[in-house]
């Protein structure tokens, strides 16, 4: 359960705490946004423009053009550049989530807050020689109800962000897991990869390619060498070796899903706007034959 909340908290934070960097300038007056990934900001968006000294919010996304272009609702005030390390970043009525717990604690100091609970698990025979293993969490999300309108649609604005976030990861990455360092870029297409080690690789399975912002799912192939490995397809995306990594899982979840969704009000020190959201994953287990243990002894 521990290594599913771990999961659960990391595609929650992914998706409520989306920041991109900026790959060309924009001045005052424009309304396509340059941005390493667009990938996880969606139509609708209230996002804002800032570098470590200023900002400017209330920027609202009108079009997801590509992968590397936002289209805004209304023209930019001022003008940012790339050297000064600008982002575009995702906001809720011009506020950040103050924090992700796993867990419910006593006190939350800040609001907006995200806590992350296992309700429980479930076991059930899959095949002669595995279980099906389910997991189920519950996600709430609090919210100071400060007036009636504004802290309901704001409650409204960041349960669709978190379940429009666990929908797009179904089969969501649990550890443990092993990370291989990749020793040259990849490029579009490109079937072999060299890495740091083949060491230890099985002959073939499940592997996955990502950085911060894009992410392909593919199988190992073949080892080739000590130090290069053929996947069954082409690479999808460019990654570069400082950024990237290869993840080998060794557990899978085959099946995820934010099943439903309740709103009401709670208090909690003071009075508060709640949802939660129950989401389930379900994983298999190998249950291999072992010899028997003793029975009296």
């Amino acid at each position: 359960m521990e290594y599913v909340l771990d999961s659960v908290r990391r595609m929650v934070k992914r998706w409520v705490s989306t920041a991109t960097p900026i790959t060309a300038g924009v001045s005052t007056g424009d309304t396509d946004i340059t941005v390493r990934s667009s990938i996880r900001f969606r139509e609708g968006e209230e996002v804002m423009l800032r570098d470590p000294l200023r900002y400017e919010t209330g920027l609202i996304i009108d079009e997801i053009v590509d992968n590397n272009t936002v289209r805004l609702t209304s023209s930019v005030l001022n003008n940012w550049t790339v050297s000064q390390n600008t982002v575009l970043e995702k906001t809720i009525n011009q506020m950040f989530v103050q924090g992700i717990y796993i867990g419910e604690p006593e006190v939350i100091p800040m609001y907006p807050a995200i806590t992350v609970n296992g309700l429980d698990r479930n076991s059930e025979w899959l095949t002669l020689d595995s279980t099906k293993e389910r997991y189920n969490i519950q996600i709430t999300t609090y919210v100071l109800d400060s007036t009636q309108e504004s802290g309901y649609r704001f409650l409204l604005k960041l349960t669709d962000i978190i379940q429009k976030g666990l929908k797009k990861n179904i089969f969501p990455l649990v550890g443990s897991y092993d990370v291989l360092s990749i020793t040259a870029d990849v490029v579009f297409e490109d079937e072999y990869i060299k890495v740091s080690s083949t060491s230890g690789l099985p002959d073939r399975g499940r592997l996955i390619i990502e950085d911060q912002y894009q992410s392909q799912e593919t199988w190992l192939q073949e080892v080739v060498d000590e130090t290069t490995i053929r996947i069954n397809q082409g690479a999808c995306y460019n990654f570069d070796k400082d950024d990237a990594t290869i993840i080998i899982p060794n557990r899978f979840i085959f099946n995820s899903w934010p099943a439903s969704v309740d709103f009401g009000k709670i208090h909690k020190g003071d009075l508060l706007k709640a949802s939660t959201i129950s989401w389930f994953a379900e994983e298999e287990e190998m249950q291999l034959m072992r010899k028997q243990d003793p029975h009296l002894s």
